[in-house]
């Protein structure tokens, strides 16, 4: 979520910094649930069906972030070229100097530069750009099996295996050190889950979406989308254990480098896709279909940017739960918009996954005022 200027988040205190990590999340909550409304119209009528494309649109307008910087240097790589050059001398001093004399008075200076927490925290300029590939390939790579398991199995099932994802995101979290394991949680996380199971099996517009596989095939769309789930986790905790703090990173720059890695080394994807039939290549050939696929990227422009900073600023976990409220607010949306009527039960199992997000985000909330 974007701040005013005489904001400084590092400036806030922690129940201030979970406060607008929230706001964050809502954002991202709502702004997902828009965007599946607009792609569910070109899914579902089958006008332009092209997942895989669309992701790759959505990931390369991140190189926008970059923009702003552009304009300040001119775009003028070698203004670029000299900051990694500094940022490695930077860096090669740093380390000297830490092995030096502490006691001479030359190195005062940077002695106490080298021993301050604020430099060695903060991630530089060429350890952001790669962890901006990392962070790229793990994220399509999560789409891309996600969007492949929908061919394979029902949706209900993509729905339910998708949301095992706060397991992963618990356990790889524990085991970076960056999540704890608590009966409070766990019992969260199984609330959250049957919650899932509920609205998902009583979906009012499940049986449409029903398709005959043989069990192969659903075994197969089943398998991707826990590797989607899984993938989802391990990015999550990467970013959370690498960035620690959302003030220790450009976020934009981050972004923008993940936009850019996207746009110049993914984009034989779409080839591979198009050659083994499994997506077709082609643009849309209307005005109407233009203009969606423009407003869901620039909602994944902003939402991707707001998850981050929630996931920064609060923790993996409560981010990972929240983000299933999409289910209860899209439950919304379709009783008002489309006039579908939902029975109790149905009604019954989105607030289970609110009342789930509550006891998560509350046991995070205090996890976070400690040392893990």
């Amino acid at each position: 979520m974007f701040f005013p200027k005489m904001i400084r988040i590092e400036d806030l205190s922690p129940r201030q910094k979970w406060l607008f990590g929230l706001a964050n999340l809502a954002v991202v909550v709502l702004s997902w649930v828009l965007s599946s409304f607009f792609i569910s119209e070109l899914f579902e009528t089958n006008v332009y069906r092209k997942p895989f494309f669309i992701t790759y649109v959505n990931t390369a307008l991140f190189v926008f972030y970059l923009l702003p910087f552009a304009i300040v240097h001119r775009f003028n790589l070698s203004v670029f070229w000299r900051k990694l050059q500094e940022e490695r001398r930077y860096s090669s001093a740093l380390l000297s100097d830490q092995t030096s004399d502490y006691g001479s008075d030359d190195n005062d200076f940077v002695v106490s530069l080298a021993v301050s927490p604020k430099p060695t925290d903060r991630i530089l300029l060429l350890e952001t750009i790669k962890l901006s590939a990392q962070f790229c390939m793990l994220w399509y790579l999560a789409n891309l099996v996600t969007n492949a398991s929908l061919s394979y199995t029902s949706v209900a099932s993509q729905t339910i295996l998708s949301s095992t994802s706060s397991f992963f995101t618990l356990l790889i979290g524990y085991l970076a050190h960056v999540e704890k394991i608590l009966t409070k949680k766990i019992a969260g996380l199984v609330l959250s889950f049957t919650g899932v199971l509920i609205v998902t099996y009583y979906d009012p517009e499940a049986s449409s979406l029903a398709e005959k596989k043989t069990t192969m095939v659903v075994v197969l769309g089943n398998i991707l989308a826990l590797g989607g789930a899984l993938l989802y986790g391990v990015y999550t905790i990467l970013l959370k254990f690498k960035v620690k703090d959302e003030s220790n990173m450009n976020m934009k720059v981050f972004f923008g480098f993940v936009g850019i890695f996207n746009l110049v080394l993914l984009w034989p994807t779409l080839i591979v896709f198009h050659l083994t039939g499994v997506e077709t290549f082609e643009l849309p050939n209307t005005w109407h279909v233009w203009k969606i696929l423009l407003i869901n990227g620039f909602i994944t422009f902003v939402s991707d940017f707001c998850w981050a900073k929630a996931m920064l600023l609060t923790s993996p976990l409560t981010v990972t739960v929240g983000l299933s409220t999409t289910i209860p607010i899209a439950m919304i949306g379709d009783i008002w918009f489309k006039k579908i009527h939902t029975s109790f039960i149905y009604i019954f199992g989105a607030v289970i996954i609110c009342v789930s997000f509550l006891i998560i985000n509350n046991d995070e909330e205090e996890d976070s005022t400690e040392v893990i």
